[in-house]
């Protein structure tokens, strides 16, 4: 099973979006404000409402544009998102937010609007799916009563994708690692020396040497390994799940991305289809560098018109145009070339 396309009609900053990926690693770079964080939201989103099958639940995921955890669309025009999956039929809903307005102007009547001007339709995977979100922001360290606190207050300021991967990463480990996690765990454990625990609620660092550094103290670039460790050792990573990971590279020593690369490749060897999104030349080169001919890899860059966020995909990261990563590393190479003939 995969994520085989996703379709957006004035969703956020996405006019008129489809996109078609790749059933390995999908690499989403582009400029701030291109939508890439959102794209991943909305997958998840949708994916999640296979679950519920309920579309009003689309409110929880994005917060920026609910009011009183009720969606809607800040222009008049039909919303529409519809995620497809390979092997699985789609379910589909519609809400409408208003009716037909009646105006009468001058004794002449005369209707304005219509339901499908202002309504939004979400189309759905009939079957669940094992999907993980991972969001850019740590919330493993403040996972003792967040997710509590959200359970308590109908208007929580934060969006579903924090509080569900603090859910998944509190469920139990098992008593021995995953087939699938068998070459991984080792390296993951080398990184950040040692082993993820969790006491009382709150998220450890149980190092080689017996100290328990609490993630609220850990280095921020630690915790997303230590947090990549403990999904796979719950299996909520696993054969057949899809993984959502929100700029992986942000924070993590740059010694670590080769190692973190070849971690995503594995994974991606094992059936697990991945979604990324970045902004760092290094981590985005990389998959290039270290792909061999069986690896299923494909590069997306996110670029704004005036008919709202386009695309482009190519199966090599130096050869995509709108490549404002590489624009900016050809620059400072330019740069450095200059000032040394000074």
């Amino acid at each position: 099973m995969s994520i085989e396309s996703i379709e957006l009609r004035n969703f956020t900053v996405f006019k008129n979006f489809k996109v078609n990926f790749s059933k390995g690693i999908n690499i989403i770079t582009g400029e701030n404000g291109t939508g890439k964080t959102q794209l991943l939201k909305a997958i998840y989103a949708d994916i999640q409402i296979s679950k519920s099958k309920n579309i009003n639940d689309i409110s929880k995921y994005f917060k920026s544009v609910n009011v009183n955890n009720v969606f809607f669309i800040k222009q008049l025009k039909p919303l529409f998102l519809e995620v497809k999956a390979s092997k699985i039929s789609n379910k589909s809903d519609k809400q409408y937010l208003m009716g037909k307005l009646n105006l009468s102007i001058n004794g002449i009547n005369s209707t304005v609007g219509s339901d499908d001007e202002c309504s939004y339709e979400i189309s759905y995977p009939s079957e669940e799916i094992n999907c993980t979100f991972i969001p850019a922001k740590d919330m493993l360290t403040h996972s003792k009563g967040f997710v509590s606190m959200a359970d308590k207050f109908n208007e929580f300021p934060f969006d579903k994708t924090l509080i569900d991967i603090i859910n998944k990463a509190s469920q139990w480990q098992l008593k021995e690692p995953p087939k699938i996690a068998l070459k991984i765990l080792p390296i993951l454990e080398k990184m950040m020396e040692g082993k993820v625990v969790i006491e009382n609620e709150e998220f450890y660092v149980k190092k080689n040497n017996g100290d328990m550094i609490n993630f609220a103290v850990e280095a921020e670039g630690l915790k997303k390994i230590g947090l990549l460790w403990q999904l796979l050792m719950n299996e909520n990573i696993t054969e057949g799940s899809v993984l959502l990971w929100d700029e992986p590279e942000a924070n993590i020593n740059p010694k670590f991305v080769p190692d973190l690369v070849e971690i995503l490749m594995e994974l991606q060897k094992n059936g697990i289809q991945i979604f990324l999104t970045t902004h760092d030349y290094i981590f985005a080169k990389y998959f290039e560098v270290k792909r061999s001919e069986s690896d299923e890899i494909m590069y997306y860059s996110l670029y704004k018109t005036d008919d709202g966020v386009k695309f482009e995909s190519n199966i090599n990261f130096t050869d995509l145009k709108n490549n404002t990563i590489m624009d900016t590393f050809i620059q400072l190479y330019k740069d450095e070339v200059e000032r040394a003939m000074e």
